[in-house]
């Protein structure tokens, strides 16, 4: 697997730039000085997001794209990942067994990926061979695949791995602090710690009580890793934890260059960093 920390290219939505400006304007003069790392465009996209229907990278010159069929969007605002391909000159080898997987529900280290559950309610001919699944997505990424339990849609509309955390290393995991998180979670994400001997760091997160069934606002763990950046997201809010997450982050990647970025307008659109962004090794 090619990780973000190894890639030099990053691409943003078009509809990004012309739904949130200032967003996107505050994203390009945090990565502007970094002059080995490449921005682009994607056209042909319907919204502002980028991670969920583009293809993931197994090797420099080989990229893997599931179906993009996702259960908590209606059908008229999916982005056509083929349509999106080929306007940007892209090409991938699509899932030999026509899965059905967001890029976002991906948490990937050079030798494993760690997904939700989630993937099994978008693929219901799976529904009582769960097991095969899980391997024929191994198969078509060619690396270990690690399963633990998604928040109800309640909860988090999407499901995916990327809300709920991210790797250090090989052996280290940072995401939402265990002790607030809700009792099926923590122990989904203890027995997969303690199976694969992972060590785990705790960021903390909270709510967006808005009303807002959508909101990502609060949500840390969404950030961009890019070579040795790290966009960090930060929120205008009163329950925020900005000061604390950072020290974490800093003591956490010490070898990186950590940016907070406030994208509050996205946030409350459903996603953040990780979700506007698609990396590639060039």
């Amino acid at each position: 697997m090619i990780i973000d920390s190894e890639c030099n290219t990053v691409y943003f939505s078009k509809k990004l730039q012309d739904n949130f400006p200032e967003e996107y304007q505050h994203i390009s003069e945090a990565l502007a000085p970094f002059d080995y790392i490449k921005v682009n465009l994607l056209k042909g996209t319907k919204d502002e997001w980028a991670r969920d229907y583009m293809p993931i990278q197994t090797a420099e010159k080989r990229l893997v794209k599931f179906r993009y069929q996702p259960s908590y969007e209606v059908r008229s605002k999916w982005t056509e990942p083929s349509a999106v391909l080929k306007a940007n000159k892209l090409r991938a080898d699509f899932s030999k067994h026509n899965i059905n997987l967001d890029g976002g529900n991906i948490v990937k280290w050079k030798d494993k990926v760690i997904i939700t559950d989630r993937v099994v309610t978008e693929n219901h001919i799976y529904k009582n061979d769960q097991e095969l699944l899980f391997e024929r997505i191994a198969e078509d990424l060619q690396t270990q695949v690690i399963i633990v339990k998604a928040h109800k849609e309640r909860d988090d509309m999407t499901g995916h791995a990327d809300g709920m955390l991210r790797f250090v290393n090989e052996n280290t995991l940072i995401g939402n602090r265990l002790k607030d998180e809700s009792k099926p979670i923590r122990e989904s994400i203890e027995k997969m710690l303690e199976k694969h001997h992972f060590n785990y760091i705790d960021l903390p997160f909270f709510e967006d009580k808005s009303n807002n069934h959508y909101s990502a606002i609060g949500n840390y763990v969404n950030f961009l890793e890019i070579a040795n950046i790290i966009l960090f997201p930060i929120f205008d809010h009163l329950d925020q934890k900005n000061d604390e997450a950072l020290s974490i982050m800093k003591k956490t990647f010490p070898n990186r260059q950590i940016i907070p970025i406030n994208i509050d307008a996205v946030g409350r659109d459903g996603g953040l960093m990780n979700c506007i962004s698609w990396c590639l090794k060039q």
